[in-house]
């Protein structure tokens, strides 16, 4: 049986404790690092396998995907226990403001992947065992003290593995995504502004101003048009159904797409198709 989940980030930390094999799955809106203190893991993001974890492992995931974890139990105990850690974008900018320019890393770049492995860590696995009196008693945890223990995993993570500079403080200019190259690659996809603003490591406010530099377009404007030509050039290039073209450009809605396409081009899809 499969739970969706949703964890509430202002809170910034979670566990997930089964006596069972079974499947979680998480919808990770900020950043986070799970840790298994108990059994293991297996990974999927977006519904893909990506990796196994085993206990005192820590796996990091970007934000904004969707993740599902397989629990096995330990074996001598019985139950499996994973501990969650996320690093709300307030918190990063917190950090950020800390660090001096000599202590950022240069030519580091965001790696592809949405998830890294983390090597076993001792430092990482006391960290995470200092929050077993709460998860054993399901005692609330002191704000102030879990900012502390917050801020120190991310001085860790950093020091595990250098990309994820760009990973946490995407919202810095020098590790932000370039908009217009984010937009061309993933026009087909259903994104919201909303996501496309925060995969490029922006506020919605800062996204829609640094978006007007470069477009005379809005937006979503700027995605119908594209999606269009797209669509355009599979009917001219392919005999593909007009339908399957729609969904491959990126369009949900049959009456929507043809709407807009012969308001843009002057002619229906199915004239197009003719010509």
């Amino acid at each position: 049986m499969t739970t969706t989940i949703t964890p509430n980030t202002d809170d910034v930390f979670a566990t997930c404790q089964l006596e069972t094999e079974g499947e979680s799955s998480y919808l990770i809106r900020e950043n986070a690092l799970v840790y298994v203190a108990r059994g293991s893991l297996e990974v999927l993001i977006d519904g893909v396998t990506v990796t196994s974890v085993g206990e005192n492992e820590c796996v990091f995931v970007r934000k904004d995907h969707r993740m599902t974890l397989g629990h096995h139990p330990a074996e001598n105990i019985g139950y499996h226990l994973s501990v969650f850690l996320f690093f709300p974008r307030q918190l990063l900018f917190e950090y950020y403001k800390t660090l001096h320019e000599a202590d950022l890393p240069e030519k580091v770049e965001r790696s592809r992947q949405c998830f890294l492995k983390i090597p076993k860590s001792s430092l990482l696995v006391s960290l995470f065992e200092s929050f077993r009196p709460y998860w054993a008693t399901g005692e609330a945890l002191e704000k102030h003290w879990l900012r502390i223990k917050v801020l120190e995993a991310i001085r860790l993570l950093l020091k595990q593995d250098k990309s994820i500079y760009a990973s946490l403080f995407d919202f810095t200019s020098r590790w932000r995504l370039d908009i217009l190259d984010f937009m061309e690659k993933n026009y087909k996809y259903d994104l919201s502004i909303e996501d496309i603003a925060n995969y490029t490591g922006r506020s919605l406010a800062t996204f829609k101003r640094d978006f007007s530099k470069l477009s005379d377009l809005s937006p979503r404007n700027w995605l119908t048009e594209r999606r269009l030509k797209a669509a355009r050039h599979l009917l001219s290039e392919t005999d593909w159904p007009i339908y399957k073209v729609m969904r491959v450009s990126g369009f949900k809605n049959f009456s929507h797409f043809s709407r807009c396409y012969r308001e843009h081009f002057g002619v229906t899809p199915s004239e197009t198709r003719q010509s």
